[in-house]
Parts: C-alpha cells; sequence; structure tokens
C-alpha cells in the first residue's frame, strides 16, 4: 500500500516549493508515495506533477473561512499518512490546526522554506511569532531548507532536520552550444557582459536595486548587458524604471523560461540582490553553472558553495557595488564551479531525505 503524502500548499509562481516537489516527485518511488497537492491558483506547471499521478486540489481563499475550513476538512477525508506543509511564515495555522484535530490523525510536518513572510507587513510578523509556539507544540516533525530558514520558523535549529533544496545537476552544466544561442537569439555580442537575474519580480527580490548597480556597471563598461529571467507583479514597475534610465536597449526582460539553464550558461555573472531569502535554489543552480555569483549579505551565508560565490552589502552605494563586481568577475574561473553542489545538492540526495523523513515519522 502506499504512503500518501498531502503537500500544502502551491502558489501560482513556479518557485522554489514548486520546483522542489515537482523535482522530488518526479524521482521519488511513486510505487510507494502518492503526493497530493493543495493550491491557491490552477497553473500550466501543475499538468507535470497531474502526468505523475498526483492529484490537484483548488483551495478557496482563506478570506472566506467557513468555505475554506469544508474544503479543507473534505480534503483531509481522503486519509492521508503524512500532512506536509511548506511554509514562509507561521502567520497562517488554520490548515495545521485543522489537520491535528481531524479524526484521520494524519503526521504533520512542517517546512520552512524562507526568513521572512511572502508579504511583509507589521500584522503577519506580529501572528508570526505569536503562533510559533504552536508549530512547535502541533508539529511531528520540523523541517527547514536551511539553519537561518529553522531559526526563523521555530526559534532555533536544534531538532530540526535539514533538507538541502536538490536540483537537477546534470541539467545545470555550462554549454558554450547553449552560451552562443541564446546570445544570438537576443543580439548579445559574444565578448559583452552579461549579468543575469533568474525571480519573480517582488519586493523580496530586489530588482529595482539590481537596476541600480547595473547603470553603474554599464557606466565602467559600456558593453554590457543584464538578463531578467521571470515574471511577477513588479516587473511593469521595473520595465518603466529601466526606460526612465535609458537602459532600454541594455536591459533584457525574457518572461518566464522553461529553459533555465540556457541562460545561465549565457550568463557571465549571477546577481541576486534580495532582501530576504531562506536558501534561494536559483543561486543553487547559479553555481552548478559554474558562474561567478554575487548575493546580497540578507541571504543565508549556508547558499555559498563555491570559491566562485561572493557577498555584497546591501548598505552599500550602487557605484561601490558595481566597482567591486567588476573586479570580482575579472578572477572568476567558471569551471572551479560545480563540486561542492554535485556533493550537498544534488537531487538523488534530496529524494533520500525525503523517503527517510517520511519513513522515519511514520515508525
Amino acid at each position: 500500500m502506499k504512503t500518501k503524502i498531502l503537500h500544502v500548499q502551491l502558489t501560482k509562481n513556479f518557485g522554489g516549493i514548486e520546483s522542489l516537489l515537482t523535482n522530488v516527485y518526479a524521482n521519488i518511488d511513486r510505487t510507494k508515495y502518492q503526493f497530493d497537492f493543495i493550491a491557491t491558483a490552477k497553473e500550466p506547471y501543475q499538468e507535470k506533477l497531474k502526468r505523475l499521478g498526483g492529484r490537484i486540489y483548488l483551495a478557496p481563499s482563506i478570506k472566506h473561512l467557513v468555505p475554506y475550513v469544508k474544503f479543507f476538512n473534505h480534503i483531509l477525508d481522503n486519509n492521508y499518512d503524512v500532512v506536509h506543509f511548506h511554509k514562509n511564515s507561521a502567520a497562517n495555522v488554520i490548515p495545521i490546526l485543522l489537520t491535528k484535530y481531524h479524526p484521520s490523525h494524519p503526521k504533520i510536518i512542517v517546512h520552512s522554506h524562507n526568513t521572512s513572510p511572502s508579504v511583509n507587513n507589521v500584522g503577519l510578523m506580529f501572528l508570526h511569532k505569536l503562533n510559533r509556539s504552536i508549530l512547535i507544540k502541533i508539529a511531528d516533525k520540523e523541517v527547514a531548507c536551511a539553519n537561518v530558514a529553522a531559526k526563523w520558523m521555530f526559534g532555533t535549529s536544534k531538532d530540526v532536520q535539514i533538507i538541502n533544496n536538490g536540483i537537477d545537476i546534470d541539467k545545470f552544466t555550462f554549454s558554450s552550444a547553449a552560451r552562443e544561442s541564446i546570445r544570438r537569439k537576443l543580439n548579445i555580442p559574444f565578448n559583452d557582459l552579461v549579468l543575469g537575474n533568474v525571480g519573480r519580480f517582488s519586493e523580496q527580490k530586489n530588482q529595482s536595486f539590481l537596476i541600480d548597480i547595473f547603470k553603474e556597471v554599464e557606466k565602467e563598461n559600456p558593453n554590457s548587458r543584464l538578463i531578467l529571467v521571470g515574471d511577477g507583479h513588479l516587473l511593469k514597475n521595473i520595465k518603466e524604471k529601466v526606460n526612465s534610465l535609458g537602459l532600454g536597449s541594455k536591459v533584457i526582460f525574457t518572461g518566464k523560461e522553461k529553459n533555465i539553464p540556457d541562460y545561465l550558461s549565457a550568463m557571465d555573472i549571477f546577481v541576486m540582490p534580495s532582501l530576504y531569502e531562506g536558501l534561494p535554489i536559483s543561486a543553487v543552480e547559479a553555481q552548478a553553472e559554474g558562474l561567478g555569483v554575487y548575493l546580497s549579505d540578507a541571504i543565508s551565508k549556508e547558499v555559498v558553495l563555491t570559491n566562485n560565490t561572493k557577498m555584497f552589502s546591501l548598505n552599500d552605494e550602487p557605484n561601490v557595488i558595481a566597482r567591486q563586481l567588476l573586479n570580482y568577475i575579472k578572477s572568476n574561473n567558471r569551471e572551479d564551479g560545480a563540486k561542492t553542489v554535485k556533493e550537498y545538492y544534488s537531487l538523488e540526495k534530496t529524494v533520500k531525505d525525503f523517503t527517510n523523513l517520511y519513513q522515519g515519522i511514520l515508525q
């Protein structure tokens, strides 16, 4: 008989959580494990999960509490062995409480993936701090993507299982053919310096500051380009800023892309100025490609895996960061990149960690 696991929850963005669960479900032994998913929106990326045998349940908004409670209890009636909650904060514990007191009594895993709420405001921060003690009492197992994410969610990393967000290493390997193809597609001369970023356009990802940094880079090196891969509610704002600074011919917006490894191969340096992160999978993917990676110091230092990865202070002026970046890239050796990534962030290791997690909690 299969072990039935309900994952809560997928969002409309194919972000770190969604990518992780898709990769794990594609590679776990599906004769032994059945994954189902609660989602906030119906999105094309979920079709792969369905093809793998997963069921997708579309939840009503938590703002409509009575329908939401009825929906969640109805899903729990399917008698899951484990309910695995993927959380950015403890602001909403209603589904966890519903699971705790449901007659089927599934095991509860709370998995921390970030170091701040998805939407940052005073009310959510208050609820997060208030509800952390509830999580600790209710969860049968606490999991996090990094020690800093564990401390954010549970107040400590003690007794929290750390599971790295593994990637398909074979896909994220530098390709000179892909580099040439993408640059040709985007009309980028082969010798131009290309900065890049992959992520949704949101306050957290801080692309506005990245534009400020790139403007200073472009002053020093006019043969520079910036590739921004992704979509999000701030995309229009960032495009307007780019045009207002006269950078329209130098900044390339690709929208959502499936062939992320090819775009990473086309870049010379990956820049991530996020205001907060748990352990950003896109930075791991960039390191697997051997890219020079330049991260803000607001990101967990646990993501620094190679000698090609450096951090900068968000308190520095854009021109200072740009100068540091240009000096740093001169010494970057792409071939030094992937050894540590392969050892700690292989998808095989992550799938094994998930399997051991479920086996351990059910024993």
